[in-house]
């Protein structure tokens, strides 16, 4: 398939997406090459624009461009919490795609699946510099979309043996343990939140906003040793209790930052960003003991870079549809 530059572009809709079959594997080392772009100065990204409307709904708009591969994008997208109720989803991202030589629009795609595969990648690309090489178990709070991301990528990486599992609701829990169960996994369903942080190797928390509560997972409860992904911005957890990690990174200063367009449940220093870890510009773990964790909001290189791996593999495999401009 070609697309004739000015006058077509490819239109991937979610299946399509999907059926481009990028593997976890494949998402982890397209990031850490955006990373690795991103501290060599040969990719840009801005913090996201963000239009807060009542009822907590909002608009946000993420956005990047990278040398190589030579794409600039921006996802765009609308958060209504609650539009389960109205039978849709609380967002639905849309990804344009522009090639960086005529700057010329190449593809509209479905953001969703990337959306989650690229950041579960965030946590593995982290997990590399922050995690003992030898992890070999991963607690999970909260089991939706996140969980099961997070599960592919950081195995891709890791030796996972056993996971443990907690949810609000014990059947999602169980149904989660027993999908990971049938991979090959030990698995079981957490007594109590407390239970699948206390013990892991690797913590992963994916609490949606609207049903933390009063939830509040205390760091010490981390063990030595330990890598907690906080992909809920950190909300699941005591915020004071973070600052008593040995290392805390983010996937950029100025996103990340108090005042920032989109504020994370911490307001210190971070000791790192992802792109630093990769390019060895700051030091990682630094002993067998080290309990880490990574904070981060995503941002908008980290789309770009998966909706170019998405797109060159569909163009590919001949996969969407060719629309006229």
């Amino acid at each position: 398939m070609t697309i004739k530059l000015g006058k077509e572009m490819l239109y991937l809709s979610r299946a399509d997406v999907e059926h481009c079959a990028v593997t976890a594997k494949e998402m982890n080392a397209a990031m850490e090459a955006m990373f690795a772009a991103k501290a060599a100065g040969t990719a840009a990204t801005k913090p996201k624009l963000a239009f807060f409307q009542p009822g907590g709904r909002s608009f946000r708009a993420k956005a990047g461009v990278m040398e190589s591969p030579p794409y600039a994008g921006i996802k765009w997208f609308g958060y209504f919490a609650g539009n389960a109720a109205r039978g849709v989803p609380d967002f639905m991202p849309l990804m344009i795609v522009n090639e960086t030589e005529t700057g010329m629009p190449v593809c509209v795609m479905d953001g969703s699946w990337l959306s989650g595969l690229r950041t579960a990648a965030f946590s593995a690309v982290a997990a590399k510099r922050l995690a003992r090489k030898e992890s070999s178990s991963i607690g999970f709070v909260a089991c939706g979309t996140q969980a099961h991301m997070n599960l592919a990528t950081l195995t891709a990486e890791f030796p996972i043996k056993r996971i443990v599992c907690h949810s609000r609701r014990r059947e999602t829990a169980q149904r989660f343990a027993d999908e990971a169960h049938a991979l090959g996994f030990e698995a079981r369903v957490a007594r109590d939140p407390r239970d699948a942080v206390e013990g892991q190797d690797i913590v992963v928390t994916s609490v949606p906003h609207t049903a933390v509560g009063d939830l509040k997972l205390d760091a010490a409860w981390l063990s030595p040793g330990s890598y907690a992904a906080m992909v809920d911005l950190g909300y699941s957890w005591d915020a004071k209790s973070i600052e008593g990690l040995d290392h805390v990174s983010t996937d950029d200063h100025e996103q990340s930052a108090p005042g920032g367009p989109e504020r994370l449940n911490y307001d210190k220093p971070y000791n790192s960003e992802i792109s630093e870890l990769v390019a060895g510009t700051k030091p990682g773990r630094q002993s067998a003991k080290d309990r880490t964790a990574l904070i981060f909001s995503g941002i908008g290189l980290g789309d770009v870079a998966a909706a170019a791996l998405i797109y060159e593999r569909a163009v590919a495999k001949g996969i969407g549809q060719v629309l006229a401009l």
